[in-house]
């Protein structure tokens, strides 16, 4: 592991958010050993206006610098992380024109990087490896601005399919990524797609096995119907019509669903049936307690340019868990074919649904756990911290791409 290294993260979420996020994860073990600055999602003008019909919520005052835009807090992993606050950036996903968007993407830029200097200069940060999640907005204008010594993009979807990136996000992203040393991608599928200056990794997504595990070996009440259960965002990738061809023909199955819906329509199609139970949301820390009442796990998405190239995070919670898993075949995992069923159909995953809520067994169990243990977030971090000691030493040596 990596260790005495000054980080600066800025991925395109919060620290605190309800969400899982793969940087937010590696974070909380990385700054263990080393001084990592975590860079907020940037709130724009537009967010604080009209904060009541906002997902996320700004912490105002914060933003506007009413209070300290720079914390340090206590991980869940025993590290401390500065976490800081960037002031509010111009919305701008709604500009048309392009000339326009890409200068005020460079405002942007400079609204924050004041910010971000005073912040690594209190706490001491120079020549920093720069980590950006997802976040290639930030990424191209301040690329430079730190004299950090590594600029490493990680991504983990993919932009062209992002409602509300997809106008400009691709060509943002083929800019920045031009620009970085290295682009980490948590698909191999994703790789292939952003393989653009030479140097690609690879870092599938992890899980806190730990929290997941601990409730494998939960008896559940055999009074109590069996449950399919599906954890994570209904949105525009979630495969209605397999879901709804499955609920139909299991009507003494309960099929519950946990997660915020964005997707009104599938919501719409699913609430018709008397057998289905919406959960709401939950925070990481209650996602074990929801799962250990399923019998079977799902990952209904549809199959596109766009899912192709996901590897989602629910798959090694759902194996952590000890639960059999279905999904459909939207991408090619070659290491998960062994674990768990992929359906080609909706006639083949309502037999696939079938077979695992009545012939698991405890063999199968206990590998789909021995699978999930090797991808633990402590596995992932080791992996970044592997890559960085890598492009340290290349760059050191003064070797290109």
């Amino acid at each position: 592991m990596i260790v005495n290294e000054s980080i600066i993260c800025m991925p395109l979420t919060t620290w605190d958010s309800d969400l899982p996020n793969t940087l937010v994860q590696l974070m909380q073990i990385i700054s263990k050993d080393n001084t990592v600055l975590f860079v907020d999602y940037q709130y724009s003008i537009k967010d604080l206006i009209k904060i009541n019909s906002t997902k996320r919520k700004p912490p105002v005052k914060r933003v506007l610098g009413f209070e300290k835009r720079l914390r340090k807090v206590t991980t869940k992993k025993g590290g401390e992380i500065y976490v800081l606050t960037p002031p509010p950036v111009l919305p701008i996903n709604r500009v048309k024109n392009k000339r326009l968007y890409m200068a005020l993407i460079q405002i942007n830029g400079f609204i924050i990087k004041g910010t971000i200097k005073r912040a690594a200069k209190t706490i001491g940060i120079k020549n920093p490896i720069v980590i950006n999640g997802y976040n290639p907005f930030a990424g191209l204008p301040l690329a430079g601005s730190f004299n950090e010594f590594l600029n490493v993009y990680y991504c983990y979807d993919e932009i062209k399919g992002d409602k509300f990136y997809n106008l400009y996000g691709p060509a943002i992203e083929e800019l920045y990524m031009k620009k970085t040393d290295a682009i980490i991608a948590t698909s191999d599928a994703l790789k292939g797609s952003k393989s653009v200056n030479g140097k690609c990794y690879v870092i599938k997504n992890g899980v806190d096995f730990d929290l997941l595990n601990s409730v494998a070996n939960y008896h559940k009440n055999k009074t109590l119907p069996l449950v399919v259960g599906y954890s994570g965002s209904i949105d525009e990738r979630f495969d209605t019509d397999t879901v709804s061809y499955a609920i139909t023909n299991l009507p003494d199955v309960q099929f519950q669903f946990l997660g915020r819906i964005t997707n009104p329509l599938a919501k719409t199609a699913l609430e018709k049936f008397s057998n289905v139970v919406f959960l709401g949301g939950r925070t990481p820390e209650e996602v074990p307690d929801a799962l250990k009442e399923m019998d079977v796990c799902i990952i209904p998405y549809i199959k596109n340019e766009v899912t192709k190239n996901v590897y989602p995070l629910k798959i090694n919670e759902y194996l952590a868990a000890g639960k059999p898993v279905i999904m459909t075949n939207f991408a090619e995992i070659k290491e998960l074919e062994t674990v768990i069923k992929i359906a080609t159909s909706k006639e083949e995953f309502l037999e696939f649904v079938k077979e695992e809520l009545y012939s698991d067994s405890e063999d199968r169990k206990k590998n789909r756990i021995a699978f999930a243990a090797l991808n633990s977030w402590n596995a992932k971090a080791e992996e970044l911290s592997n890559i960085i000691k890598e492009l340290k030493s290349e760059k050191i040596l003064g070797i290109k791409n």
